[in-house]
């Protein structure tokens, strides 16, 4: 019995898409939703299947017998003779009646291909899902680092401001002042370079979501403030379990050998002959309608002998009401015109032992790919809540400094250094959130499902929602 196979299509999604210069305001979900219905690379794999499925079609055709219809037409003109005409029209019927298998071979191969793009294409909305979500937190990350320097140019901008009014009532030297100038162009600095990266993200995110290049995209999620984290002690039992019942390659692999192993077999029987049966049923004459009847069977064998190929044909026919029959028959031989032969059993064998040992390796590897990304899922939760408590440190910090300028306790380039720290430890923060994300994400492409229903990932509600 073969398995039913059905066409996976790419289902348009409930979108709109902008029209040229309209604002469009996305989260990490309809990002994913975008990038899939615009995709050019996911509408050919889904045409790719479309072919595949009727290649299965021409495959199921030659179970069935083969009809045509030809009509010959001749007219001779001989100088000092009659001209003659005849003419004939026939219905022809042919039909393999052995080859060895090879139909069903080949039958079983095409939908086992079939089968590989269908997982292909899976595998594509998989991966495409994880490119955008990671160039989506990317973004984030460098606009959450784009408010955070603004704010902090804002309050060196008024540091310097005071250090200067001070200089003029000598209250500091110019070094001190230079400094806090020098501290406040290394965060200018710092904001230009996440400018550029921000703006290039944006570019890039359009041209992966194939949206207008004049189209004004707004997300809609913040890093720092957008999502609740929770951690939750995973058993990586559980999560290799699953991903044995959830990975796509697992039928992947499995369809790939069953293809090559099809193909192989089919090329190892490159000696069997295949037996045809076949008739004809005509009408002949000198005139139309012509109503000279006849009719005839044959019987064909073919068959490769090494390099060579034989073919043996036999025909009965009978005509003018059986009292004219002719029994022919004729045999040809094809010198060396199959030496492919040889060639088409080693490849199919190398492909068919290559893929056994991916399918056999495939346990291994699935079972690495997922103590990677929880290991990874473990450490970024460690390095988040560290990056947090440092942040929280360097925010009092930088406070207790504010307060110990404005009663003269310290130096305002002390206040200055501290800015510095404060903007290296959000930026840690936000670096450890982005990462924590991906982390997730990398855990459910590695398991092959999703991860929801462990509220390991929250998005805070606007007021607006």
């Amino acid at each position: 019995m073969f398995r039913r196979i059905f066409y996976l299509m790419i289902i348009p999604i409930s979108i709109i898409l902008p029209q040229a210069g309209e604002k469009l305001y996305l989260d990490v979900r309809k990002s994913e939703d975008v990038a899939i219905e615009n995709s050019p690379e996911l509408k050919l794999l889904g045409s790719q299947q479309r072919i595949k499925g009727l290649i299965v079609n021409e495959n199921w055709r030659n179970y069935f017998p083969t009809a045509s219809v030809s009509w010959f037409r001749n007219s001779n003109v001989v100088e000092n003779e009659s001209d003659s005409r005849s003419q004939r029209v026939s219905l022809n019927l042919d039909q393999v009646i052995y080859d060895g298998g090879r139909r069903k071979l080949a039958l079983q191969a095409a939908m086992h291909d079939l089968d590989l793009s269908k997982y292909d294409l899976l595998l594509s909305i998989n991966d495409l899902k994880f490119k955008t979500r990671n160039a989506y937190y990317t973004i984030l990350s460098n606009k959450a680092q784009l408010e955070l320097q603004e704010r902090s140019i804002e309050r060196q901008k008024e540091q310097l401001k005071f250090a200067q009014r001070e200089l003029k009532l000598g209250d500091t030297t110019e070094v001190q002042v230079l400094q806090i100038s020098n501290r406040l162009n290394e965060i200018q600095l710092q904001h230009k370079r996440t400018e550029i990266a921000y703006s290039t993200g944006l570019e890039e995110f359009k041209i992966l979501l194939r949206l207008p290049s004049s189209s004004e995209v707004n997300l809609k999620d913040r890093i720092e403030d957008g999502y609740d984290f929770q951690f939750k002690t995973i058993s990586e039992k559980d999560l290799v379990d699953l991903a044995f019942r959830s990975r796509v390659e697992f039928d992947r692999t499995k369809a790939a050998e069953l293809q090559a192993l099809s193909e192989h077999e089919i090329a190892k029987s490159y000696y069997i002959p295949t037996f045809s049966v076949g008739s004809y049923y005509a009408s002949a004459g000198d005139r139309y309608e012509p109503r000279q009847r006849e009719y005839g069977f044959n019987f064909k064998m073919s068959m490769a002998l090494g390099a060579n190929t034989v073919q043996d044909t036999s025909n009965y026919i009978s005509r003018n009401q059986d009292t004219d029959r002719a029994l022919t028959s004729s045999t040809t031989v094809g010198i060396y015109d199959n030496l492919q032969y040889k060639r088409k059993i080693a490849q199919s064998g190398i492909a068919a032992e290559q893929a056994k040992i991916t399918r056999r390796q495939l346990d291994d590897i699935i079972r690495i790919e997922v103590h990677k990304a929880l290991h990874n899922y473990n450490v970024t939760w460690e390095s988040m809540l560290l990056a947090d408590e440092n942040a929280d440190s360097f925010d009092k910090r930088l406070k207790i400094k504010q307060r110990q300028v404005e009663i003269g306790e310290v130096r305002r380039v002390d206040l200055a250094e501290t800015e510095i720290f404060y903007l290296e430890a959000q930026k840690a923060k936000i670096n450890t959130r982005v990462q924590f994300l991906l982390s997730v994400s990398q855990l459910e492409m590695a398991v092959g499902a999703s991860l929801d229903s462990l509220n390991l990932i929250m998005q805070k509600k606007g007021k607006d929602e």
